[in-house]
């Protein structure tokens, strides 16, 4: 099977050719990580999600530590405790234990609160991203844009990085 690098090359050179022969073909690259790491609203909604992050991250310190607490009082006792009562606190420790891995699932698992509140910060930023980086390749006449920090560009010449103009583009607002 051939690897999508090979697939997309092929799909590039394809385009390329047939557009040759009708008209001048404009391909430019950014690159989207340099122009997230430039842009002040994804830099601030980035902070603002570590900062809701570091809140479940205290929470989840103080329910670590109640299940610690609650495994060493069970050693302590174990010798003092009957059965029944050793099944009991055992059965509560039980629950702490389901409910701090619920907690972690339902914060940072996939479709998590973090996850969520990532998106809902980070998509309208990206929105923008992508009018400025359509914006830039119409006003330049670019035929064709690609991400270089996807990885797919192999080589590219430095005239075609449309990067500071994007983020120029974003600063006018």
């Amino acid at each position: 099977m051939m690897s999508r690098h090979v697939i997309f090359g092929l799909i590039v050179m394809a385009l390329c050719a047939s557009a040759v022969s009708a008209k001048e073909f404009k391909i430019g690259y950014v690159d989207s990580e340099a122009i997230l790491s430039q842009y002040d609203a994804y830099t601030e909604a980035q902070n603002k999600l570590k900062e809701e992050e570091q809140k479940f991250v205290a929470e989840m310190n103080i329910k670590e530590e109640a299940i610690r607490a609650m495994q060493e009082e069970i050693k302590q006792q174990s010798l003092m405790l009957s059965a029944e009562a050793r099944a009991e606190r055992e059965n509560r420790l039980g629950e702490k234990l389901r409910d701090l891995d619920q907690f972690r699932s339902q914060t940072w698992g996939e479709g998590g609160k973090l996850f969520t509140r990532n998106l809902e910060l980070s998509r309208p930023i990206l929105e923008k991203v992508n009018m400025a980086i359509e914006t830039v390749s119409r006003l330049e006449s670019y035929d064709m844009v690609f991400d270089a920090a996807s990885g797919n560009i192999v080589f590219a010449l430095p005239e075609h990085d449309l990067t500071e103009l994007v983020v120029a583009e974003l600063k006018k607002d």
